[in-house]
């Protein structure tokens, strides 16, 4: 599997990187369905069909979260060395397959095979898979902020148009084919965008992130007539591993994926025994991904001139407000449910900017699929873990209140830790890869 150099701008204003971020924005709207959001509409229909609890289906999402985790440390480094063109493609054919085959489900343990064979390929887990958020990392790195956004901005425009086409498929030809549907869209989208349009880097088509020109004489590059210094950090998975803001920024992370994935899943619940229809909530919740679709948009350039850590606590001071109204829910008031999908959204387009920009911001681009490839298993597993302990906390130990307050309380511990992970020195590197090799010196003699 060797990188492709067949394809080249044809003139000096066209920037390939943008076909990367456009690959990646349709792949990310197909692969919608697979997220938590989506998946929430079908666990009634599951919990009635197969005889279980929404508990018990609940722990399909862990397991499918599980095995993508699972594979980040093999497919990271893969990504770095080959890029995601013909593992994408590979992962397009494979994951709609696994869609496909949920149509013969008829326990509750095949749901769990099938869950989680289907996170095998990273789609469906949280952050993004691999496949999709590396290469267009790799692409840019003064436009990362933007790029990042409007790739980013796929899902939230799937989730849109997955909640109703599921909800309709679930109504007209039941929850089974409503997959088949959704498994066929992966084969007809993503199987030939990855084949024909996505790339490595912009290095191995002759080019620099961008589409920067470099000057004679001078350490700087030239991007749309702003100048910018043109080099970056590249740190190694071992030297990043000594920092301490990667451990704040994955214990963040963790917490954040744990309570994220448990209030998303449920939250469809929560609003049934809150009296909604199931008009209203189909609509309330289609605000949240149209929300988080504009916000992803602007914060996309705000996070470019603002300090991105910033970016990530305001994103989870918004989230937080939006847990109020369902702690506070009074009888009636149904505009509740806008309120916290609005205000959701702005907090998930504002964190979703700085968990793609804050990696390769923090430590390059070079070595980015093996950094987020290591880091993924843990965010990954406190993510799946939060849906079932979830379920577990609402059914057996204090309901929906309970289970919303643990958010709350979550989300402020997390945007602490967000304001005091400064990025790290360049000294900081240096002295860790001296450290290194000393080790290794004393190891030989």
């Amino acid at each position: 599997m060797t990188s492709d150099n067949s394809v080249r701008p044809n003139t000096p204003h066209f920037f390939y990187g943008w076909v990367v971020v456009a690959t990646a924005f349709l792949v990310n709207v197909v692969a919608a369905p697979m997220n938590a959001v989506v998946v929430a509409f079908f666990v009634g229909p599951l919990s009635e069909d197969l005889g279980v609890s929404r508990s018990a289906i609940a722990w399909a999402l862990t397991f499918r979260i599980a095995v993508a985790g699972l594979t980040g440390p093999f497919m990271g480094p893969l990504i770095d060395k080959h890029g995601s063109r013909w593992l994408g493609a590979i992962a397009g054919v494979y994951t709609g397959a696994t869609l496909i085959g949920l149509y013969f489900v008829d326990s509750i343990w095949i749901l769990y095979l099938m869950f989680g064979l289907s996170g095998l390929m990273g789609f469906g887990a949280p952050g993004g898979s691999l496949l999709i958020t590396v290469p267009v990392a790799k692409w840019f790195v003064i436009r990362r902020g933007r790029a990042m956004a409007i790739a980013t901005a796929g899902a939230p425009l799937g989730t849109v148009a997955g909640i109703f086409i599921a909800q309709a498929l679930i109504h007209s030809i039941g929850w089974r084919g409503a997959w088949v549907v959704f498994g066929l869209g992966l084969w007809a989208v993503m199987v030939p965008l990855f084949a024909v349009f996505m790339r490595r880097t912009p290095e191995d088509l002759g080019l620099k992130p961008d589409g920067a020109v470099e000057e004679p004489s001078s350490d700087n590059v030239s991007v749309g007539g702003h100048a910018t210094v043109s080099q970056e950090v590249d740190w190694p998975l071992r030297t990043v591993l000594r920092t301490r803001v990667m451990w704040m920024l994955v214990v963040a992370f963790g917490i954040n994926q744990f309570v994220g994935s448990g209030t998303l899943l449920h939250r469809v619940g929560s609003f049934e025994a809150d009296g909604l229809s199931d008009g209203v909530i189909s609509v309330g919740i289609a605000v949240e991904p149209f929300t988080f679709l504009i916000m992803a948009l602007v914060f996309g350039m705000v996070i470019e001139r603002a300090v991105p850590r910033f970016i990530g606590a305001l994103g989870l001071a918004f989230m937080s407000i939006s847990i109020l109204p369902m702690l506070f829910f009074v009888d009636g008031q149904n505009y509740f449910i806008f309120i916290h999908s609005i205000m959701w959204g702005m907090g998930a387009g504002a964190g979703m900017n700085f968990m793609n920009v804050v990696w390769p911001s923090y430590f390059g681009r070079k070595h980015l699929g093996s950094i987020r490839g290591f880091i993924l298993p843990i965010t990954i597993l406190a993510g799946g873990l939060g849906a079932p302990m979830y379920g577990y906390i609402i059914d057996h130990w204090g309901g929906y209140s309970m289970a919303w307050s643990i958010t709350l309380i979550s989300m402020s511990v997390s945007g602490t830790l967000y304001l005091f992970a400064s990025p790290p020195k360049p000294k900081e590197s240096a002295a860790q890869e001296a450290s290194g090799e000393s080790g290794q010196s004393t190891l030989l003699e």
